[in-house]
Protein backbone atom coordinates (compact mmCIF):
# COMPACT_ATOMS: atom_id res chain seq x y z
CA UNK A 1 0.00 0.00 0.00
CA UNK A 2 1.18 3.55 -0.65
CA UNK A 3 1.70 5.84 1.89
CA UNK A 4 -1.32 8.81 2.16
CA UNK A 5 0.59 12.52 1.81
CA UNK A 6 -0.12 14.10 5.47
CA UNK A 7 -2.08 17.19 5.53
CA UNK A 8 -0.70 20.81 5.48
CA UNK A 9 -0.74 22.60 8.77
CA UNK A 10 -3.28 24.74 9.11
CA UNK A 11 -2.22 28.62 9.14
CA UNK A 12 -5.11 31.22 10.34
CA UNK A 13 -6.33 33.23 7.41
CA UNK A 14 -7.27 37.63 7.95
CA UNK A 15 -10.27 37.51 9.90
CA UNK A 16 -14.01 38.25 7.44
CA UNK A 17 -14.03 41.87 9.08
CA UNK A 18 -11.21 44.25 9.83
CA UNK A 19 -12.08 47.56 11.68
CA UNK A 20 -11.17 50.64 9.32
CA UNK A 21 -8.47 52.87 11.57
CA UNK A 22 -9.12 56.96 11.64
CA UNK A 23 -7.21 58.94 9.77
CA UNK A 24 -5.81 59.78 13.32
CA UNK A 25 -4.66 56.43 13.61
CA UNK A 26 -6.87 55.13 16.04
CA UNK A 27 -9.62 52.28 15.72
CA UNK A 28 -12.93 53.04 15.19
CA UNK A 29 -14.07 51.63 18.37
CA UNK A 30 -12.85 50.68 21.76
CA UNK A 31 -13.75 48.10 24.08
CA UNK A 32 -17.00 47.97 25.61
CA UNK A 33 -17.85 50.40 28.39
CA UNK A 34 -18.32 48.15 31.50
CA UNK A 35 -21.91 46.98 32.53
CA UNK A 36 -23.94 49.99 34.39
CA UNK A 37 -21.50 52.77 33.80
CA UNK A 38 -23.12 56.04 33.09
CA UNK A 39 -22.38 57.23 28.99
CA UNK A 40 -23.69 60.80 28.56
CA UNK A 41 -23.33 64.13 29.34
CA UNK A 42 -22.36 65.16 33.37
CA UNK A 43 -25.07 66.99 35.17
CA UNK A 44 -22.85 70.21 35.00
CA UNK A 45 -23.20 70.25 31.11
CA UNK A 46 -27.09 70.36 31.65
CA UNK A 47 -29.09 73.29 31.28
CA UNK A 48 -30.53 74.34 34.74
CA UNK A 49 -33.41 72.91 35.97
CA UNK A 50 -32.97 69.74 34.07
CA UNK A 51 -31.40 66.15 35.04
CA UNK A 52 -30.05 63.28 32.43
CA UNK A 53 -32.56 61.49 30.37
CA UNK A 54 -34.79 64.72 30.62
CA UNK A 55 -35.85 66.27 27.43
CA UNK A 56 -34.46 69.93 26.93
CA UNK A 57 -37.36 71.80 25.33
CA UNK A 58 -36.94 75.34 25.92
CA UNK A 59 -39.50 77.97 26.11
CA UNK A 60 -39.12 81.45 26.31
CA UNK A 61 -41.13 83.34 28.75
CA UNK A 62 -43.59 85.92 26.17
CA UNK A 63 -43.14 89.58 27.29
CA UNK A 64 -46.98 89.61 27.96
CA UNK A 65 -46.50 87.31 31.20
CA UNK A 66 -43.67 89.45 32.29
CA UNK A 67 -45.99 92.39 32.47
CA UNK A 68 -48.61 90.97 33.65
CA UNK A 69 -46.81 89.76 36.51
CA UNK A 70 -45.24 93.24 37.21
CA UNK A 71 -48.95 94.65 36.68
CA UNK A 72 -49.99 93.12 39.40
CA UNK A 73 -46.89 93.64 42.34
CA UNK A 74 -48.03 97.30 41.40
CA UNK A 75 -51.44 96.78 41.57
CA UNK A 76 -50.68 95.86 44.95
CA UNK A 77 -48.14 98.22 46.33
CA UNK A 78 -49.68 101.49 44.63
CA UNK A 79 -52.20 102.29 47.03
CA UNK A 80 -49.95 101.40 50.09
CA UNK A 81 -48.85 105.16 49.72
CA UNK A 82 -52.47 105.93 50.20
CA UNK A 83 -53.36 104.83 53.55
CA UNK A 84 -51.38 107.00 55.65
CA UNK A 85 -53.75 109.54 54.01
CA UNK A 86 -56.84 107.50 54.44
CA UNK A 87 -56.64 106.83 57.68
CA UNK A 88 -56.42 110.73 58.58
CA UNK A 89 -59.69 111.26 56.32
CA UNK A 90 -61.30 108.59 58.99
CA UNK A 91 -59.90 110.23 61.71
CA UNK A 92 -60.89 113.83 60.69
CA UNK A 93 -64.25 112.69 59.73
CA UNK A 94 -65.05 110.76 62.67
CA UNK A 95 -64.15 114.15 64.11
CA UNK A 96 -66.68 116.10 62.43
CA UNK A 97 -69.23 114.06 62.50
CA UNK A 98 -69.19 113.57 65.85
CA UNK A 99 -69.11 117.36 66.38
CA UNK A 100 -72.14 117.81 64.66
CA UNK A 101 -74.18 115.43 66.20
CA UNK A 102 -72.90 117.06 69.85
CA UNK A 103 -72.94 120.75 68.81
CA UNK A 104 -75.63 121.80 70.70
CA UNK A 105 -74.59 119.88 73.92
CA UNK A 106 -71.70 120.55 76.85
CA UNK A 107 -67.97 120.71 76.12
CA UNK A 108 -67.70 117.18 77.73
CA UNK A 109 -69.76 116.09 74.96
CA UNK A 110 -67.65 117.31 72.24
CA UNK A 111 -64.54 116.46 74.56
CA UNK A 112 -65.94 113.09 74.71
CA UNK A 113 -66.64 112.52 70.68
CA UNK A 114 -62.98 114.10 70.16
CA UNK A 115 -61.47 111.06 72.16
CA UNK A 116 -63.76 109.07 70.91
CA UNK A 117 -62.30 109.48 67.16
CA UNK A 118 -58.62 109.26 68.44
CA UNK A 119 -59.27 105.61 69.66
CA UNK A 120 -61.44 104.44 66.71
CA UNK A 121 -58.21 105.84 64.45
CA UNK A 122 -55.86 104.15 66.57
CA UNK A 123 -57.89 100.78 66.38
CA UNK A 124 -58.28 101.32 62.70
CA UNK A 125 -54.75 101.91 62.00
CA UNK A 126 -53.07 98.47 62.08
CA UNK A 127 -56.77 96.99 60.78
CA UNK A 128 -56.18 98.26 57.33
CA UNK A 129 -52.20 98.18 57.41
CA UNK A 130 -52.43 94.62 57.81
CA UNK A 131 -54.95 93.95 55.84
CA UNK A 132 -53.16 95.85 52.76
CA UNK A 133 -50.40 94.02 53.49
CA UNK A 134 -52.36 90.43 53.56
CA UNK A 135 -53.51 92.05 49.98
CA UNK A 136 -50.13 92.92 48.73
CA UNK A 137 -48.47 88.70 49.48
CA UNK A 138 -52.02 87.11 47.71
CA UNK A 139 -51.37 89.49 45.07
CA UNK A 140 -47.56 88.79 45.17
CA UNK A 141 -48.40 84.89 44.77
CA UNK A 142 -51.12 85.73 41.74
CA UNK A 143 -47.96 87.09 40.29
CA UNK A 144 -45.59 84.43 40.87
CA UNK A 145 -48.22 81.60 39.56
CA UNK A 146 -48.90 83.87 36.50
CA UNK A 147 -45.03 83.92 35.99
CA UNK A 148 -44.61 80.54 35.88
CA UNK A 149 -47.80 79.75 33.41
CA UNK A 150 -50.17 77.90 35.56
CA UNK A 151 -53.36 78.40 34.22
CA UNK A 152 -55.77 77.58 37.08
CA UNK A 153 -54.13 81.04 38.18
CA UNK A 154 -55.19 82.58 35.48
CA UNK A 155 -58.71 81.63 36.30
CA UNK A 156 -58.60 83.01 39.58
CA UNK A 157 -57.20 86.18 38.70
CA UNK A 158 -59.85 86.65 36.02
CA UNK A 159 -62.22 85.91 38.99
CA UNK A 160 -60.73 88.76 41.33
CA UNK A 161 -60.66 90.81 38.06
CA UNK A 162 -64.54 90.76 37.41
CA UNK A 163 -65.18 91.09 41.23
CA UNK A 164 -62.81 94.20 41.10
CA UNK A 165 -64.97 95.72 38.55
CA UNK A 166 -68.39 94.94 40.29
CA UNK A 167 -66.76 96.47 43.68
CA UNK A 168 -65.98 99.74 41.55
CA UNK A 169 -69.10 100.04 39.61
CA UNK A 170 -71.24 99.52 43.25
CA UNK A 171 -68.53 102.54 44.78
CA UNK A 172 -69.49 104.79 42.53
CA UNK A 173 -73.05 104.16 42.85
CA UNK A 174 -72.87 104.97 46.29
CA UNK A 175 -70.82 107.68 46.12
CA UNK A 176 -73.37 109.27 43.74
CA UNK A 177 -76.56 108.18 46.06
CA UNK A 178 -74.70 109.56 49.08
CA UNK A 179 -74.06 112.74 50.38
CA UNK A 180 -70.67 112.19 52.23
CA UNK A 181 -68.11 111.88 48.93
CA UNK A 182 -69.87 115.24 47.94
CA UNK A 183 -69.11 117.20 51.03
CA UNK A 184 -66.34 115.33 52.80
CA UNK A 185 -64.28 114.08 49.88
CA UNK A 186 -60.88 112.10 50.42
CA UNK A 187 -57.67 113.49 48.92
CA UNK A 188 -57.83 113.37 45.07
CA UNK A 189 -54.80 111.26 44.96
CA UNK A 190 -56.24 108.87 46.96
CA UNK A 191 -58.76 108.37 43.94
CA UNK A 192 -56.01 108.48 41.64
CA UNK A 193 -54.05 105.57 43.22
CA UNK A 194 -57.03 103.53 43.73
CA UNK A 195 -58.20 104.00 39.97
CA UNK A 196 -54.56 103.22 38.74
CA UNK A 197 -54.67 99.69 40.71
CA UNK A 198 -57.25 98.64 39.29
CA UNK A 199 -56.36 99.70 35.82
CA UNK A 200 -53.09 97.77 36.08
CA UNK A 201 -54.83 94.77 38.00
CA UNK A 202 -57.51 94.66 35.01
CA UNK A 203 -55.00 94.81 32.44
CA UNK A 204 -52.84 91.70 33.67
CA UNK A 205 -56.10 89.57 33.59
CA UNK A 206 -56.03 90.50 29.61
CA UNK A 207 -52.60 90.20 29.15
CA UNK A 208 -52.31 86.44 30.71
CA UNK A 209 -55.19 85.70 27.89
CA UNK A 210 -53.61 87.61 24.84
CA UNK A 211 -52.10 84.41 22.67
CA UNK A 212 -48.39 84.48 23.53
CA UNK A 213 -49.61 84.70 27.20
CA UNK A 214 -52.11 80.88 26.18
CA UNK A 215 -49.26 79.30 24.02
CA UNK A 216 -46.80 79.86 27.10
CA UNK A 217 -49.39 78.40 29.41
CA UNK A 218 -50.46 75.44 27.18
CA UNK A 219 -46.99 74.64 26.58
CA UNK A 220 -46.36 75.04 29.88
CA UNK A 221 -48.95 72.19 30.88
CA UNK A 222 -47.74 69.90 28.05
CA UNK A 223 -43.89 70.31 28.98
CA UNK A 224 -44.79 69.35 32.53
CA UNK A 225 -47.00 66.38 31.76
CA UNK A 226 -44.28 65.39 29.45
CA UNK A 227 -41.16 66.27 31.39
CA UNK A 228 -39.76 69.10 29.41
CA UNK A 229 -37.85 72.31 30.56
CA UNK A 230 -38.46 75.46 31.11
CA UNK A 231 -36.74 78.28 31.72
Amino acid sequence: MSQQPSPPPYQPGPPAYQPAPDPGGTPAYGPPPPQGSYQGPWPSQLPSGSFPGMPAVGIARPLTITLAAWFLIASSIAPLAGIPAILDWMGTYMHTSLLQATARSSRASAANAAAFASQFTAIMTPVVWISALIGVAVTVLLALGIRAGMNWVRILLTVFAGLSVIGYVSNLALAAVLPTAGTFPMPAFVYVLSFLSGALYIAAAVLTWLRPSSQYIAARRAAKLGGGYLR
